[in-house]
């Protein structure tokens, strides 16, 4: 599930909350979520959603800060105070975690030039985040991420995640915002199956399978396609898998 644009003026996840039920998933992958952030009334949303659920959650940070203001890129996480990025939340136990940092970004703060309205300007770093879930005794490593908008970094970027993802062998899945069509991703991951599913961008007129879910290690995807509209600019990205 893809953030709630703020400039909406809805920081409530009361809405979020009620579109992550109507999935009815055992996992969930968030990306542009904060954490401690003023826009979104600081909260820890990723903790929110997490306790809501009764579930065990995880953020990982990909800049220190706010996006709207100034930022430090997030090679780990040392501060606990705001933050910026993706997180996965898990009705199977959590049995660890980890994170990379990806190509491009770095320190920032935001301009009129840093925004998808001007390509060829991102300074936002990126990461990927990595959940080691425990699947009725058999491990599952999800690895969820939000590529930037541009499509050379993007490619760049989506490698890096792969190997995390697969940085433990056995089962994994990939999933994200990756901002690329579906050729380049099947290109440059050629031994990952991808999930065949509709267009997930913009929620009120999809037209980019912005959104996409990839498996690997002898994961199988049975089903996959675009949820219901909720509070998001994306249509949520619905898959079911078999071990």
């Amino acid at each position: 599930m893809h953030g709630i644009d703020v400039a909406s003026g809805v920081t409530d996840l009361a809405p979020a909350l009620a579109a992550i039920a109507e999935l009815e998933a055992d996992v969930v992958a968030v990306q542009e979520v904060d954490r401690s952030l003023a826009r979104s009334d600081e909260i820890d949303q990723v903790q929110a959603i997490a306790k809501h659920l009764g579930w065990q959650g995880v953020f990982g940070p990909a800049l220190l800060g706010s996006p709207d203001a100034s930022w430090r890129a997030a090679d780990r996480d040392e501060t606990g105070g705001p933050a910026y990025g993706v997180g996965i939340i898990s009705r199977y136990p959590i049995r660890g975690w980890s994170q990379r940092r990806l190509p491009g970004g770095g320190d920032g703060q935001r301009t009129k030039q840093a925004s998808p309205q001007r390509p060829g300007w991102d300074y936002e770093p990126r990461t990927a985040l990595a959940a080691d879930l425990d699947v009725e005794g058999s491990r599952l490593r999800v690895t969820t991420t939000h590529l930037s908008y541009l499509p050379w970094r993007a490619i760049a970027q989506l490698q890096v995640a792969a190997g995390l993802a697969r940085a433990e062998g056995g089962p994994a899945v990939l999933l994200g915002d990756l901002n690329l069509p579906r050729w380049p991703v099947r290109a440059s991951l050629p031994t990952w199956q991808h999930a065949a599913h509709g267009a997930t961008y913009p929620s009120w007129g999809p037209r980019a399978t912005l959104d996409q879910l990839l498996v690997h290690g002898g994961v199988r995807v049975l089903e996959a396609a675009a949820g219901p509209r909720g509070p998001s600019d994306h249509l949520p990205l619905v898959a079911t898998i078999a071990l």
